[in-house]
């Protein structure tokens, strides 16, 4: 596949910014910080203009497609950059784009580009579904808005957010992807509650509880009762773009293990001339390479406008598996020394599993895949 120019500078640019601002030591300190991210650094992403690139060029974006993203977020994923990427610009900005009301367009998506605006995703709740099965909570209808009931999982950031978009069923009664509807909510609403879950990543994921948390009318965006006809198309971009996080973070792993494999001297050779460590090496290139096509792939498709259910469900169970055994088998290759913390695969090895698991773990993904073989 051939990059445009503009696609190459944005790597190349991208590549050289987090080299120089989000090392290890950074990652390090962001895992101990509160919000789990550099605001500092989520204003710098704005002024390079990565905040907005799907955002419309009307709203101070440019309107660029899923492969733009997935090019950044690669590099995002090489230095394991902590950020409300994928649940404000992909998910919060493109739900808002792609339904929101002319009032929530222009009063949003420009602070949004600006980076003054952070969008909590709250879909998943306590089951493994990344999809409309997975929600059981509600919304009623009040005296001129709405009353939310239910409890929300994994919401990523949800602490440091100015707004969540949550997905709730406004009409209990019915069942699989009907009678779903998007609200954005105030992160400071009476009645919302929040509680930091604990994970192998230290990444800043919470449950979120909603008791009579009450919103207005035009908190709705979208269709009230038929919001899974544009939160599916949101889902598959984001899962997408968070592929290319995961195949950056799996490629800069193992080009730390190849390097340790060649410094690193036993028996009186590196242990890189072992037969076993090149095995080893060889199948996670190979494998990491097919995740970076599939990944590709996936993008060019959507950007085609194309069907692409199946494909999003298979590159996502692939990628997966893909950075959970890289990180693990990666981390093997540096002996002892790859399960301590003060060494930088560790920061992979901690995240492998978990990325497995975000945004649907590889066993949802493959009955995805399933279904659109059986069920076609």
């Amino acid at each position: 596949m051939t990059l445009e120019d503009e696609q190459r500078e944005l790597v190349e640019a991208a590549r050289r910014v987090m080299e120089a601002e989000c090392g290890p030591s950074v990652v390090r300190e962001l895992e101990a910080s509160l919000r789990g991210y550099s605001p500092e650094m989520w204003r710098r992403m704005a002024e390079l203009g990565w905040l907005g690139l799907p955002i419309p060029e009307e709203y101070g974006g440019f309107g660029l497609g899923v492969l733009d993203l997935v090019l950044l977020n690669k590099e995002l994923g090489r230095a394991l950059c902590p950020s409300p990427y994928i649940s404000t610009v992909v998910l919060g900005a493109g739900a808002i784009a792609a339904a929101g009301t002319d009032e929530q367009k222009s009063g949003l998506l420009p602070s949004i580009a600006e980076g003054k605006t952070v969008i909590g995703f709250a879909l998943q709740e306590a089951n493994r579904y990344y999809d409309y099965r997975s929600v059981e909570a509600t919304a009623t209808r009040s005296q001129g808005g709405w009353v939310l009931q239910g409890t929300k999982m994994f919401v990523e950031f949800a602490e440091a957010a100015d707004h969540l978009l949550v997905v709730v069923r406004t009409s209990p009664a019915q069942s699989g992807s009907d009678g779903l509807t998007m609200f954005l909510v105030d992160s400071k609403s009476p009645g919302l509650q929040l509680r930091h879950l604990p994970t192998m990543a230290r990444d800043r994921q919470f449950e979120v509880v909603l008791h009579d948390v009450v919103v207005p009318d035009d908190a709705v965006v979208g269709r009230v009762g038929d919001a899974w006809m544009d939160l599916e198309a949101l889902v598959q971009r984001a899962t997408v773009v968070f592929c290319g996080y995961l195949v950056g973070a799996a490629e800069r792993m193992h080009e730390l293990a190849v390097q340790y494999s060649k410094d690193r001297v036993q028996f009186g050779r590196p242990i890189g001339s072992f037969q076993l460590i090149q095995s080893y090496m060889a199948q996670l290139i190979i494998e990491i390479w097919g995740a970076e096509t599939m990944t590709f792939y996936a993008s060019w498709t959507l950007d085609h406008g194309r069907p692409a259910r199946g494909l999003v469900a298979k590159t996502k169970a692939f990628v997966g598996d893909t950075i959970k055994r890289t990180t693990d088998m990666g981390s093997q290759v540096f002996g002892g020394m790859g399960y301590v913390e003060e060494v930088d695969s560790t920061l992979y090895l901690r995240r492998g599993k978990q990325y497995q698991l975000s945004l649907g773990d590889t066993t949802f993904w493959e009955e995805v895949v399933a279904e659109e073989l059986f069920d076609a």
